[in-house]
């Protein structure tokens, strides 16, 4: 699937839905790093439960969604966020027909990666 926003564009969250023509999933922006997907998920509806690659923010748009995650049903209503980490299973619920941004962050990996705090602190010359 292609990424719907290219760098340096601007795109209207409240009018998203209606712009996206009633498309249920629309990849919206995909780097190395991130990707933000725009979720319409029907009342009574549900996506089933998986896991992402990756740290998940999901912002409800409008309506009010379900969430299933943490061993808990978390209610999102418009203008909320719910933030959980890697790897963690979830699945979402539309109570009223939902509309929401799943911002996934990629977990950086390999050799090449440092994290801030790994480092041995540096000597200082006496």
């Amino acid at each position: 699937m292609e990424p719907l926003v290219k760098p340096g564009e601007t795109v209207d969250v409240q009018e998203l839905k209606k712009s996206l023509g009633g498309r249920r999933n629309s990849l919206l922006v995909k780097t190395a790093d991130v990707e933000i997907v725009h979720l319409v998920i029907p009342a009574g509806e549900t996506i089933p439960t998986h896991e992402a690659q990756g740290e998940i923010v999901l912002h409800c748009l409008e309506g009010r969604a379900l969430v299933s995650a943490l061993g808990e049903a978390i209610h999102l209503d418009a203008g909320q966020l719910f933030y959980f980490a890697v790897n963690e299973p979830f699945s979402i619920e539309g109570i009223d027909e939902a509309s929401l941004l799943a911002t996934i962050i990629v977990p950086k990996q390999g050799p090449a990666v440092e994290l801030i705090g790994d480092r041995a602190p540096c000597e200082q010359p006496h």
